[in-house]
């Protein structure tokens, strides 16, 4: 896809005291349970996911999962744990019959150490008609702000509005983050856009030529 250019928006919450604080909360009411992914079943490949009840769903279920300091492991239901490098594939259909636009991206980690709140992750999609994911990362989410507690959260945005047009798929690949080779504790990850809808023919031909080249290059 041509981009005008990627936003990545950052946000970090850590403690003072871990120990006593509910850090891993922090950004718990910005998780969608309205975004493309929630209700569909990913499917998985690589490496294992999830342990002591964080399990693939807890990507895309809209729910944050709760805080060690208060529940131990259970804060880790509502999550999920890729283990790297863990793969995870959606479904997203052909919406009203030309695919999806992905307006933003939105992933949230967190935990209470062992820099399991550290982003390091590809994105790729799959075109409509396509039999495969194109090879080129639609983009690539690094953020890995060093402390080792807390929750982390990136929205990728793009200056255009769009950052892919006429997508069916989209998967994500988990990749080794500083200091532990073990994965990230995601909350969430939230993909939001709308049915692409293909300008009419009256349409194009009003846009001309330039206007049709951009919708043409957006679209691949």
């Amino acid at each position: 896809s041509a981009h005008a250019a990627v936003v990545f928006t950052t946000a970090i919450h850590t403690a003072v005291d871990s120990s006593v604080n509910t850090d891993e909360l922090a950004y718990s009411g910005d998780v969608s349970s309205s975004d493309l992914l929630h209700g569909i079943v990913g499917v998985t490949g690589g490496a294992a996911f999830g342990a002591n009840g964080a399990t693939p769903a807890g990507l895309n279920d809209g729910v944050n999962g709760g805080d060690y300091n208060e529940v131990g492991l259970s804060a880790l239901v509502g999550a999920a744990w890729p283990m790297t490098t863990s793969t995870i594939e959606y479904d997203l259909g052909v919406g009203t019959g030309d695919g999806y636009d992905i307006t933003e991206i939105q992933s949230i980690a967190a935990w209470q150490d062992a820099g399991f709140m550290n982003q390091n992750y590809n994105v790729f999609v799959k075109y409509l008609g396509e039999i495969d994911f194109d090879p080129t990362a639609l983009t690539t989410v690094t953020y890995q702000p060093s402390p080792s507690n807390g929750s982390t959260k990136v929205n990728v945005t793009d200056g255009t509005g769009v950052l892919a047009s006429g997508i069916e798929a989209i998967k994500f690949e988990f990749l080794v983050t500083d200091g532990n080779s073990a994965g990230s504790i995601y909350r969430e990850i939230d993909v939001e856009g709308t049915a692409t809808v293909v300008p009419e023919p009256t349409t194009t031909a009003l846009l001309g030529l330039g206007g049709l080249a951009l919708i043409l290059r957006r679209r691949k």
